[in-house]
């Protein structure tokens, strides 16, 4: 039976001997039999295993799946179940492809410039409506679109940079709370009617202050809400003077003020 050397099975299967070597030392390829010399010396056999590894390397499989296929190919179970693992895997990747083809495509549609620009809803927001459901989500876009618009835009700044802990489960607490209290949902978006009135003026003008008063007033009438926001880890801001900078281009002046005395006007009642 011919036999070559290492340097010509290397230029025969386009490989490196780097790479050969590599293959001798995990297993993948096993050690040929030596000449007297002691060169190894490659035949049909190796040049086989070789062209199996190549194939299957193109298929997307890692070395760990190759080495259980090639390890048991009198069992085609072994080879079936690392085939199935791979096309799940793969099937996967071309979900988080598609996913980030649909928001190019977006970007695209609607001629954004800017790169951050919120133009996707954060993970949090998806998590409030998958919670209030449609109706209330729409109603909610209707009623206060501004609020809308800026309470995306903030959420997803807060999912992008974690500034506090379990801050998701804090808005998860709330948005099940106004789905099961219609009533006080409703309050809640006449509130954000007002909040959205209060963007355009100066910082200083004391309508701020009298609706700080009646939100923390409104919040003090809902007891579960309040414990929430005065209590829950996730609603508490250990960055505030970092937070009101990354924030400044989606809230006024007059709104981060607005947040500013609702908190203390929300303490000074417990």
């Amino acid at each position: 039976m011919s036999k070559i050397k290492i340097s010509d099975f290397v230029k025969l299967t386009g490989s490196t001997l780097k790479t050969v070597n590599y293959y001798h030392k995990i297993g993948l390829l096993p050690e040929p039999e030596r000449s007297a010399g002691g060169y190894r010396l490659y035949g049909p056999e190796e040049l086989n295993r070789m062209r199996l590894i190549k194939y299957l390397k193109s298929l997307g499989l890692n070395l760990k799946h190759i080495k259980e296929i090639i390890g048991d190919l009198k069992n085609p179970r072994t080879s079936r179940e690392v085939l199935q693992s791979l096309r799940n895997e793969l099937l996967n990747e071309k979900k988080t492809l598609e996913e980030r083809l649909a928001k190019i495509d977006t970007l695209l549609n609607e001629d954004v410039l800017l790169l951050d620009e919120n133009v996707f809803d954060s993970p949090s927001f998806q998590m409030i409506t998958r919670i209030l459901g449609a109706d209330q989500i729409d109603q909610y876009a209707r009623t206060c679109p501004e609020i809308y618009d800026q309470h995306r835009k903030v959420y997803g700044i807060l999912d992008n940079f974690q500034w506090g802990e379990d801050y998701q489960e804090g808005f998860g607490i709330l948005a099940e709370y106004f789905k099961n209290h219609p009533e006080q949902y409703q309050k809640a978006l006449e509130s954000g009617v007002q909040w959205a009135r209060i963007s355009h003026l100066s910082e200083d003008d004391p309508q701020i202050e009298a609706f700080a008063r009646e939100s923390a007033a409104l919040v003090n009438s809902m007891p579960p809400v309040k414990e929430l926001i005065c209590n829950h880890p996730g609603m508490k801001n250990p960055l505030e003077s970092l937070y009101k900078e990354m924030v400044a281009d989606v809230l006024s002046p007059a709104q981060l003020k607005y947040q500013q005395l609702f908190k203390k006007f929300l303490s000074s009642q417990d």
